[in-house]
């Protein structure tokens, strides 16, 4: 995420309007509009291959594996944003294909950059936190590597796990994956 455009505040409606009208794509937290930066050759594979990975495990399945272009509205008045990537299992979001955000995650997957880190694991996560339907936010680290996983547990809290090296075995449950760090990796 780069830095809040200089404009007045949008309200949610206006966002979504603008938006749509838009060729580069903006997160939207609390009036605000941040402009998304242009990924890294790496960025963008270590995307790519993580919705190849989890599309081809979940074939078959009910659950819908989306990157890139699809938002996740955490709160329909307060937080729009574009994760790297995204699966639900939610009736209500797979009924209309044709919508551009889905809200009800069950697993929410960021490959970390320089530019962004500190808001996925800040912001970002602290919203995706009032989610209910959300069981897992996973930050993937492309360099390291190492794929970070914050699990709901029964308390409705979220439990950290690391998974460290590219042959380290990683699980993300609430899809019922279980890989290498490297799977995710190109």
């Amino acid at each position: 995420m780069a830095h809040a455009l200089a404009q007045p505040t949008f309200g949610t409606d206006d966002y979504l309007a603008w938006e749509a009208t838009q060729p580069e794509r903006h997160d939207y937290l609390c009036g605000e509009v941040f402009a998304m930066t242009g990924g890294t050759l790496r960025h963008n594979r270590a995307t790519l291959r993580s919705t190849i990975t989890l599309e081809s495990h979940l074939q078959g399945s009910r659950c819908k594996v989306f990157s890139g272009d699809v938002k996740v509205a955490v709160d329909a008045t307060t937080h729009w944003f574009y994760p790297d990537v995204v699966v639900t299992c939610s009736e209500r979001d797979l009924a209309d294909l044709d919508a551009s955000a889905v809200r009800e995650p069950v697993l929410v997957l960021e490959v970390l950059s320089p530019s962004t880190a500190a808001y996925d694991r800040g912001n970002k996560f602290l919203s995706l936190q009032k989610l209910p339907s959300l069981q897992e936010y996973a930050l993937l680290d492309a360099v390291a590597p190492r794929l970070e996983v914050f699990r709901r547990n029964a308390a409705g809290r979220f439990e950290h796990y690391v998974f460290e090296g590219a042959d380290d075995q990683a699980e993300l449950t609430s899809i019922g994956w279980v890989g290498t760090v490297g799977t995710l990796l190109d």
